[in-house]
């Protein structure tokens, strides 16, 4: 592997500081740089990209570049992107993310706003995930007026003025899982869908658009219920659907454009209806996969995590290097029981 010209003061990064950054002992680390067995693949990538990571920095004449990023979502995800973070911490050569993290059915979004205004300027860039609101604009727009870029994550914020959005296109992942529980479902009239969603996140209200706009002009003898409305609560998602049950007996399929599907499942379970129940969710944690696993969801649309936090930091870098561009749509992952192993 080429590597570029040593500094005057470079020097071999330790045992320890490669243990320290893969998050490992430094005996795992001396089992990896000696080729020696017991060490699972992915320690061993681990290690081997943190190396990499404190090589290119000690050969490298640039600073760190700090960078913040702010998640507002539910305690699945939310977990999800501190993996992520920390994956990128210890890959990403030139990046530190500190991370900062609020459920969505605890907070206010103005304790987020507070959050970004203060920490977020103190940072040279920003990854910010959470809901439309007028709070949430205008702390961004007060960190793009200092100079601070700002890149929205998963979900877009267009009216916060923010300097891009890297992410799936959401209406065209909302057609998915209208294609997949189209297919899915018999073709004959009064199939009733119920659809899920949670507080005013774009993502959501374009998975929406997609979602019905597929089986509009696929699937028009489909019909999609009222919404049932959660807070990315698993106790909360598990009253809700169990009333709405309670009310109008299961539906032939779910998609749920929120989180708390484990909420969901749950009510399933609780009346037999577990996989006689077409359900399609979004974000592969390791409870979605659990419920992939156990045939309660039939499909999980997903994003790979730890890419697009890399992709944000690496256009924030590239922003204060000159270089300006819109972020290409990342790749939309449809897993199945068959293929939802991290």
């Amino acid at each position: 592997m080429d590597m570029p010209p040593a500094r005057p003061d470079w020097k071999t990064p330790t045992i320890r500081e490669i243990a320290a950054l893969a998050g490992v002992g430094p005996a795992t680390v001396d089992r990896v740089l000696n080729n020696r067995e017991g060490v699972r693949t992915k320690t061993r990538q681990r290690v081997l990209g943190a190396l990499e990571k404190l090589r290119q920095e000690a050969g490298s004449a640039e600073g760190k570049t700090e960078l913040r990023l702010f998640c507002d979502s539910g305690e699945g995800f939310n977990a999800a992107m501190r993996r992520a973070v920390e994956e990128v911490n210890r890959r990403l050569p030139g990046i530190v993310l500190h991370d900062h993290y609020e459920r969505t059915s605890q907070t206010d979004p103005m304790v987020l706003a507070r959050e970004i205004t203060e920490h977020g300027l103190e940072a040279k860039g920003a990854v910010v995930i959470a809901r439309e609101h007028p709070a949430i604009n205008r702390a961004i727009r007060r960190l793009e007026a200092a100079g601070v870029p700002v890149v929205c994550l998963t979900t877009d914020l267009p009216s916060s003025r923010r300097s891009a959005y890297v992410g799936n296109d959401q209406y065209a992942a909302g057609s998915v899982a209208g294609l997949l529980i189209g297919n899915a479902l018999e073709k004959c009239e009064g199939r009733r869908i119920l659809f899920v969603m949670s507080e005013p996140f774009r993502c959501q209200q374009e998975r929406e658009m997609g979602f019905r706009r597929t089986l509009r002009n696929d699937f028009p003898y489909l019909r999609i219920e009222e919404r049932v409305i959660v807070d990315d609560d698993p106790g909360n998602a598990h009253a809700q659907f169990s009333q709405y049950i309670e009310a109008n007996g299961p539906p032939a399929a779910i998609y749920n454009v929120a989180g708390a599907n484990r909420g969901l499942a749950r009510a399933l379970k609780d009346i037999g209806r577990a996989e006689e129940t077409v359900f399609v969710g979004h974000e592969l944690t390791p409870h979605s996969r659990l419920l992939l696993e156990e045939k309660v969801m039939d499909y999980v649309i997903s994003h790979d995590f730890a890419a697009e936090v890399a992709m944000a930091a690496r256009w924030i870098r590239e922003w204060h290097q000159g270089l300006r561009s819109d972020p290409p749509h990342t790749p939309i992952l449809v897993h199945t029981r068959y293929n939802c192993g991290f």
